[in-house]
């Protein structure tokens, strides 16, 4: 029983030691006061590996330029309440979700990510985004990434980017702890910036 324990431990020590040693540190994004970070449509990633999709697709393809488009980048929690907005909003622009998972170890990226999130947006038509290189955060300046926290964004028709609010959810949120009408309080400041 003690050599079980103690193989049982040192498996414990060593899963620790190699997620300690192999997590990528965040990429910090240092903010130049006096430059204007203008963001525009062509300076977005060129291609999007999209959740539940085999293949990439090309910035002009999952954004229009005919339409404005809601850009909401969420991490864990956030996600959990973000996707709802299509069945608790009527919003008459397109409406794009980036799961902001760049930080996540690479391991935890490969294995438990990809399902996770196929899971959480199965009933939604709305394309997600997997940010896992945070290659679409770096576009939009983004440097948090709170699991309880999303910044949405509107690219408007003329191909200029904006961010446009900023929620928090509860945390718990991933796992149901949240309300239908909980959901609708913490999104309805940012339905309210779209009108």
């Amino acid at each position: 029983m003690v050599n079980l324990l103690k193989v049982v431990f040192l498996g414990l020590l060593a899963f620790g030691l190699l997620v300690f040693f192999t997590a990528e540190k965040p990429k910090q994004i240092v903010a130049n006061d006096n430059v204007v970070n203008l963001i525009k449509l062509d300076t977005l990633p060129e291609t999007y590996e999209l959740v539940g999709k085999d293949e990439t697709v090309s910035r002009k393809t999952l954004f229009r330029t005919d339409k404005d488009t809601l850009i909401v980048v969420g991490n864990h929690d956030s996600l959990a309440v973000v996707k709802d907005i299509p069945k608790l909003f009527k919003i008459d622009k397109e409406f794009v979700i980036v799961a902001n998972i760049s930080s996540a170890p690479w391991f935890v990226k490969k294995l438990f990510i990809p399902s996770k999130l196929e899971e959480l947006n199965k009933d939604s038509n709305a394309p997600m985004i997997y940010d896992s290189t945070g290659d679409m955060v770096k576009a939009l300046n983004l440097t948090d990434n709170s699991k309880t926290k999303f910044y949405a964004y509107l690219l408007t028709k003329q191909g200029f980017v904006t961010e446009i609010y900023e929620g928090i959810v509860s945390q718990g949120a991933m796992d149901g702890t949240m309300s239908k009408e909980e959901k609708i309080q913490v999104l309805k400041p940012l339905i309210e910036k779209l009108k």
